[in-house]
């Protein structure tokens, strides 16, 4: 009897153990100028976890339209001026992963963490 209920503890606590919820993330991206006048993304750095749910409003500010691209995650979308656009995606994979602006390479630099 003893070993019965050791092994329906274990087999819970094993399927309880393995079962993991996926979080979601919402933030809000804002093209900005810096002090050296360079335009950029901010915030430029984003951690989520493996298998959230991520969904950024991306928030254009400057008369020109830019670019906002996570390659890795199929993300590629461009914001026209003054404009706000959204953009979903799961991160499905851990590791750190470039964002940059497809439209202007040297305005926008950054990167997204994907935690195991």
């Amino acid at each position: 009897m003893r070993f019965l209920a050791l092994a329906i503890a274990v087999a819970l606590l094993g399927s309880i153990a393995a079962v993991t919820y996926a979080g979601e993330v919402s933030l809000t991206i804002v093209n900005v100028v810096t002090p050296q006048d360079v335009k950029i993304w901010e915030p430029t750095s984003i951690t989520v976890k493996k298998g959230d749910k991520v969904s950024l409003r991306l928030v254009n500010k400057h008369t020109d339209e830019h670019g906002y691209e996570i390659p890795a995650f199929g993300v590629k979308e461009v914001v026209a001026g003054d404009k706000t656009a959204s953009v979903s995606f799961v991160a499905d994979k851990a590791g750190v992963f470039p964002i940059k602006c497809q439209l202007h390479p040297a305005h926008v630099v950054g990167q997204l963490v994907v935690l195991e």
